[in-house]
């Protein structure tokens, strides 16, 4: 069946345009926990991810790419050790490409594909796309295709968009605002699991805020 398409403009903020687009896709949380938090130069370290229309899930720690060892600082907010990913750790080829796999068969079976992140645009999107252009220069090419056709969410715009009341839209503040329990808050999994229940609680904010539109019509916020 051929897929329906419905935008509307709802709201303008400064750096870009919002928009509501129905689309049949896939939907994919995730969340890269990394050495530091400079999205240009540092590691990524864990990775997680949750499609919501299948439940499908995948997480692994990654040894850094730089072999550089972690912070006190940065082992004693994660839980991650430098012990952790010796022991446990992926080489970053192998995370990386598992991690691709995961994402390909998804948007195999049903393309194009959306990420959502919190803080997506400045940080972990960045790091998703130097994981990209790092298995390209390994010669790995398989994933550049699905790259073209997938959209992104920064859930923490959205957050500032449905909640201007807030002076803080980190996760844990809206997690406060939902009662959510972050049963592993700063590891990849227990961030991916916290914002999935947020995104369930901000499309219903959407609805309501929005009355004029059709509830079956909002499905993704996707910048343009």
């Amino acid at each position: 069946m051929k897929k329906r398409r419905i935008n509307l403009l709802i709201y303008n903020i400064s750096f870009k345009s919002m928009i509501i687009r129905y689309i049949n896709m896939s939907t994919i949380i995730y969340d890269f926990e990394t050495s530091g938090l400079n999205p240009y130069h540092d590691d990524i370290t864990e990775i997680g991810c949750r499609c919501l229309e299948t439940d499908e899930t995948f997480n692994c720690l990654v040894q850094p790419l730089s072999d550089r060892l972690l912070s006190e600082r940065n082992q004693e907010i994660t839980g991650i050790t430098n012990q952790m990913l010796k022991k446990e750790g992926l080489r970053p080829i192998e995370a990386y490409k598992r991690f691709f796999d995961v994402l390909k068969s998804i948007y195999d079976r049903d393309e194009p594909l959306t990420l959502i992140a919190h803080n997506g645009r400045s940080f972990d999107d960045i790091f998703f796309k130097r994981a990209h252009r790092y298995l390209q220069g390994e010669g790995i090419v398989l994933y550049d295709t699905m790259m073209k056709h997938i959209n992104y969410i920064d859930s923490l715009n959205v957050c500032r968009l449905l909640h201007p009341e807030r002076t803080s839209h980190s996760m844990k503040s809206m997690c406060q605002v939902y009662n959510i329990v972050n049963e592993a808050e700063h590891r990849a999994m227990g961030d991916v699991d916290a914002l999935s229940k947020i995104w369930k609680q901000l499309i219903i904010k959407i609805q309501d805020k929005y009355q004029g539109i059709n509830p079956s019509h909002i499905k993704y916020l996707i910048y343009i």
